[in-house]
């Protein structure tokens, strides 16, 4: 029944998984003549789906020799995306815009972003700025003020009213209205991309939007997610091997963990929030296989939970959306009908071995090779040939014994005499 249980659970979350991810790519299909330019949509949050939409813009710009535009519409995301976007662009000598369309905004993460273009377009009622990360640690703090000022230097040409605003969308948590933006130079207006496309002299439009991959991504590149949804592959392995024949765990957990993996190259986790969790799953599996009294168990869900916490407010502007939050507990429940099913399976499993011993317990066989207590033999019993050693004295071959005790597939055994039968096969009668 836990079986039934835990495959529909697995199937209803793969399918729902399916359900949340959208498909938004619009692509207009460029004239071969004239100057394009390519405009990535940034209107999620700024995490491994978000890159992974830039990626594929930067090559697009690339391969036309044409203009990039980051059409930012976002609350913000991960410092470690937001920085390998950055990366991203500046290597790619892409003469790069920003749009914001009207109501929109670029906040957090997405406002360092926007300090890519040559020129900021905002629409009627757009903000951008209110970039303190979280945590605001003094070490944070100075790094993110730092990567503003480089940003705003290139982009103001080293306007120092325009760097000391962008400083302060950090420093102040300050916000500039489109109206605010212009009057400053910060930026300039524009109400529609078909103005900004007029603006830059364009003659064509190439929109690169998010697919069912980057969602994908997306999800699973928020810390959270990721560290979970890998224990949770790894438990799933766990499963695959105690349960008895071929239950397609193995599969779904080999998938979670690459994903996974993936997504974490894309914005890494704490290696210390990842170690705790895994360390804490260690101990809830050594307290399925070996149950005592709690203690590893216990254990294993408090340091999960603290590496659970750690992965959540650890990455700088990282605060995981709705979305993001309900899938890992998704796979938190997930992970915990698989504790359970490996629990139960677990316990099949020792009430086998139990009775294999209390079978071995009191059987009479013979020692096959020489036993001592330091290097063990072989002895016959029950008709099959077992690894065992001597409670006491060395016991040469041919010797009659009877096991005294059973430790996982070894046994333990006395001597009671030496007698074989007439063929040299023992006999397994006391006389």
């Amino acid at each position: 029944m836990a079986s039934i249980t835990l495959r529909c659970g697995l199937a209803f979350w793969f399918i729902l998984f399916v359900g949340l991810i959208t498909i938004s790519t619009t692509v207009s299909v460029a004239s071969p003549q004239g100057r394009v330019g390519v405009v990535a949509e940034l209107t999620s949050t700024i995490d491994g789906g978000a890159v992974e939409v830039v990626s594929r813009a930067v090559s697009e710009a690339v391969s036309r020799s044409s203009v990039l535009i980051l059409y930012i519409d976002s609350y913000g995301g991960y410092l470690a995306a937001a920085d390998t976007i950055i990366k991203m662009i500046m290597e790619s000598g892409v003469v790069t815009y920003v749009y914001i369309p009207p109501g929109g905004k670029a906040a957090s993460a997405g406002s360092l972003i926007a300090l890519l273009g040559e020129k900021i377009f905002m629409g009627e009622a757009s903000t951008i700025g209110a970039a303190q990360p979280s945590p605001s640690d003094e070490k944070t703090i100075n790094y993110v003020v730092g990567r503003f000022r480089s940003l705003a230097t290139i982009a103001f040409k080293g306007n120092e009213t325009l760097v000391r605003i962008a400083e302060e969308f950090v420093t102040k948590n300050r916000v500039l209205s489109a109206a605010e933006a212009v009057a400053l130079g910060f930026a300039e207006p524009a109400n529609s991309l078909e103005e900004v496309k007029q603006r830059l002299g364009l003659d064509e439009l190439v929109v690169i939007g998010y697919t069912a991959w980057n969602h994908l991504i997306s999800v699973f590149s928020a810390p959270i997610v990721s560290s979970i949804a890998l224990i949770v592959g790894i438990a799933l392995i766990f499963v695959e091997f105690v349960q008895a024949g071929f239950q397609g765990y193995v599969v779904a957990g080999v998938v979670l963990i690459l994903i996974s993996l993936y997504a974490m190259l894309v914005v890494p986790v704490s290696l210390f929030a990842l170690s705790l969790l895994i360390i804490g799953l260690i101990l809830l599996l050594i307290e399925i296989l070996t149950p005592g009294f709690g203690a590893f168990g216990i254990t294993g869900l408090i340091l999960m939970f603290v590496g659970a916490y750690e992965t959540i407010i650890r990455e700088s502007f990282g605060i995981p959306s709705t979305l993001p939050l309900a899938v890992a507990a998704g796979f938190a429940m997930l992970g915990g009908l698989m504790i359970y099913v490996g629990y139960e399976a677990g316990k099949v499993r020792r009430l086998k071995t139990k009775a294999l011993r209390d079978k071995l317990i009191g059987e009479v066989g013979v020692s096959k090779t020489r036993l001592t207590r330091e290097k063990p033999g072989v002895v016959y019993v029950l008709g099959e040939d077992w690894t065992a050693y001597p409670i006491e004295e060395v016991i040469e071959p041919g010797t009659r014994v009877r096991v005294t005790e059973v430790k996982g597939l070894t046994l333990y055994v006395s001597k009671i005499g030496e007698s074989t039968n007439e063929s040299g096969k023992p006999r397994l009668q006391e006389s």
